[in-house]
């Protein structure tokens, strides 16, 4: 039995789109398969954890990314290692556009990234609104995207970090991608919050956490009871994703 080590960053800042549900999904299911998780919640000024597996930074508006901007950056070196240790990062929305190499803004200023995700995000005037679909390495990937950004890979980016391929909705990355996925690091802009409805996903998350302690996560009979109720949701996402409804507004 292996005890799982989740950090929620910031989350009085940053999780504003129901990303505690990240870390309760992760948890939950790193419980089904019988390992307990210990969740710590770190805010601006606290020290880093000593051992982690899996780092959740949440979404939130400009205000917070400015807030935690700072913090986050002294903090680079920090979740470098833990990446290159084998661990892992889920961030969501403005918490991911702080990975990236820099969040451009509307009146010409900008906010500095840590440098994590080879891409830069711009502010934009149409806010893309609605239902997201993308089919990535672990399935097909579904939720809400509600973002007024769009990412750019800087030249010489590795293609594949661009892990879902848009079939529906807009997605936040040039020529209909969403999300990237560079080692154990996933900075999207799905929604909802994400995991509940991608348990897929959350697996793919925990099977890197548990390998690092050179244990095989597995999903269960326990896991699909509880799939199936994301299934049901998922179909009727994808259904709605179809039929064309509003995707954007204009600032």
């Amino acid at each position: 039995m292996t005890a799982l080590s989740i950090v929620q960053l910031y989350p009085d800042l940053l999780g504003v789109t129901g990303d505690r549900g990240n870390v309760e999904v992760l948890a939950a299911r790193a419980s089904l398969a019988g390992h307990p998780a210990e969740v710590a919640l770190v805010g601006i000024g606290d020290a880093d954890p000593a051992s982690t597996d899996i780092v959740v930074i949440g979404n939130g508006p400009l205000s917070a990314l400015r807030t935690v901007q700072q913090d986050l950056a002294a903090r680079r070196d920090w979740l470098a290692e833990h990446l290159a240790g084998g661990g892992v990062v889920l961030a969501v929305g403005g918490g991911a556009e702080l990975l990236s190499a820099g969040v451009d803004l509307l009146d010409g200023t900008s906010v500095p990234g840590l440098g994590l995700v080879s891409a830069r995000v711009a502010r934009t005037r149409q806010r893309r609104v609605g239902y997201v679909v993308a089919d990535t390495p672990d399935g097909r990937l579904v939720g809400f995207e509600d973002h007024a950004s769009v990412w750019t890979p800087e030249p010489g980016a590795d293609p594949a970090s661009r892990y879902g391929s848009v079939v529906a909705g807009n997605g936040s990355i040039v020529d209909g991608y969403e999300t990237f996925r560079v080692d154990g690091l996933y900075a999207t802009n799905v929604q909802g919050p994400v995991l509940p409805l991608n348990p897929q996903l959350a697996d793919a998350l925990l099977s890197r956490a548990f390998a690092r302690h050179g244990v095989e996560y597995a999903a269960g009979p326990e896991h699909d009871r509880v799939d199936a109720h994301a299934r049901a949701a998922r179909a009727e996402i994808e259904r709605l994703a179809t039929s064309k409804r509003f995707t954007a507004i204009q600032l």
